[in-house]
């Protein structure tokens, strides 16, 4: 049961009722929020929709999201941090990432002193099934994070192999898929979630739909945890200019798909360019909106494309990941002044 896995604290909890979720219909006068009566034709004067419900009945056409199973968050960061406080207790409970990934859900998980359980990928970058499915038997997380495709390697884990953590994990398996637009033939761990409703996936329209800016996180779980996130989370988390944005980037679909098509490509031919520089040692296979290389001297080659006005990642700090350098696919002006400046360097 998805109760017995909530802090009971949050299980309990009584929402905070905000002005907008206290009616359902049309108002023409409101004064019952203690807004600013005067906030110019734009409507941010007043709170937006708690549960932004236009965004998601849109998502729900277009991405085919049902209503019942969505949530939105002030960007993936906020449903990493709610899930971690629904389900882990403080001193107690930990969290499961592989390693190297995303450091969000380290960094949260210590915010709510959520003990980390690393597990570390095989040399090849790819998941270890066996050593996780070991570890959870023997740890016992709370939340188990998998994020596919994965930052900052690129890689995208079976979905077989996904479905098994889960039903080994006797808690929650939460599958980050914020690449996955940019993944071919991508299997979305959110088909797992009518037979096992332990399992949530995370979205976002920071990647494929370009509103980084925005900070639109998305949560799919079942019903049953859809409605916890919904009480548990502050009452006005989406403001109405980033719905407006979500809704914006949903009416132009085909658009932000096409770019993604277009990113594939060039992340192709820009691999393939890689390959044939000398100081590239090995150009790791990837399914997301980035490359990651592995050079002679990553900490030298960052100085030198900083110098020139480029920024990218030096990733050498992480396990595995000694001498290694991640690029995000850029635009082709962007991608031509990168590679003009890769060939002068050595």
């Amino acid at each position: 049961m998805i109760t017995d896995l909530l802090n009971p604290w949050i299980r309990d909890l009584v929402p905070y009722s905000s002005a907008r979720s206290e009616f359902s219909g049309n108002a023409e006068i409101l004064l019952d929020a203690n807004e600013s009566w005067d906030g110019g034709n734009d409507g941010i004067n007043r709170y937006p929709d708690p549960f932004a419900r236009e965004l998601r009945k849109k998502m729900e056409t277009v991405l085919g999201i049902p209503y019942a199973m969505s949530a939105i968050g002030n960007g993936s960061d906020e449903v990493i941090d709610m899930l971690i406080r629904m389900f882990c207790a403080p001193g107690k409970d930990s969290v499961m990432v592989e390693r190297p990934t995303y450091g969000t859900y380290s960094v949260f998980a210590a915010t709510s002193n959520v003990s980390v359980i690393d597990v570390p990928l095989k040399g090849d970058l790819t998941l270890d099934e066996e050593l996780m499915v070991d570890t959870i038997k023997e740890k016992k997380p709370k939340i188990v994070f998998i994020c596919s495709p994965n930052n900052p390697t690129g890689r995208v884990y079976p979905l077989s192999v996904i479905e098994r953590i889960a039903e080994e994990n006797e808690g929650i398996t939460a599958v980050d898929e914020a690449y996955c637009d940019f993944a071919e033939g991508f299997q979305s761990a959110s088909s797992l979630i009518e037979r096992n409703p332990r399992v949530v996936v995370l979205r976002t329209f920071s990647k494929a739909f370009g509103k980084a800016g925005a900070r639109l996180g998305i949560l799919i779980s079942s019903p049953e945890i859809q409605k916890v996130f919904m009480k548990a989370k502050p009452p006005y988390n989406v403001s109405r200019p980033a719905e407006m944005e979500g809704l914006k980037a949903l009416a132009d679909y085909d658009s932000a798909m096409a770019r993604c098509r277009e990113t594939i490509l060039r992340r192709k031919a820009f691999s393939s360019f890689l390959e044939t520089l000398p100081y590239v040692s090995e150009v790791f296979p990837s399914e997301a909106n980035f490359v990651l290389i592995k050079v002679s001297d990553a900490a030298a080659l960052y100085s030198y494309l900083l110098a020139r006005g480029i920024v990218v990642r030096n990733r050498s700090s992480d396990p595995l990941l000694a001498n290694t350098i991640r690029i995000t696919i850029g635009s082709e002006k962007e991608m031509e002044t990168l590679k003009e400046a890769l060939l002068g360097w050595k």
